[in-house]
């Protein structure tokens, strides 16, 4: 399975032949997940159950921490995973998401989320 690859602006972009880049393997997985738990409720004209409740960070931790635990097994090729936040400083939150794939490969993606 492949997706378009996002740079550091979160935009597609193209390789160097001039297409469009993409990711597959852990890479793909990493950024899916990455993208799959910046969403917000509501966010996805198509889907506005599915998406993460931010607006109130400050106070429901526990609630956000199984909101985006859910948010990254729906991402295909996601068996488990924990979310562990690290930091919450300016209303940005640091989290660690350990992912177990399907295939027994464990990655760890680093999200700030504003």
């Amino acid at each position: 399975m492949k997706t378009f690859a996002l740079n550091n602006n979160w935009d597609v972009y193209v390789d160097e032949l001039g297409n469009i880049a993409t990711k597959d393997g852990l890479d793909r997985l990493a950024q899916d997940v990455s993208s799959s738990v910046r969403v917000f409720i509501g966010e996805i004209p198509t889907d506005l159950e599915r998406g993460c409740h931010y607006a109130d960070v400050d106070n429901n931790r526990a609630y956000l921490n199984n909101e985006m635990n859910e948010q990254a097994l729906m991402v295909d090729g996601v068996d488990e995973s924990m979310v562990v936040f690290e930091q919450l400083e300016d209303r940005t939150l640091k989290a660690n998401i350990y992912i177990t794939s399907t295939n027994g490969e464990e990655i760890i993606v680093g999200e700030n989320v504003q």
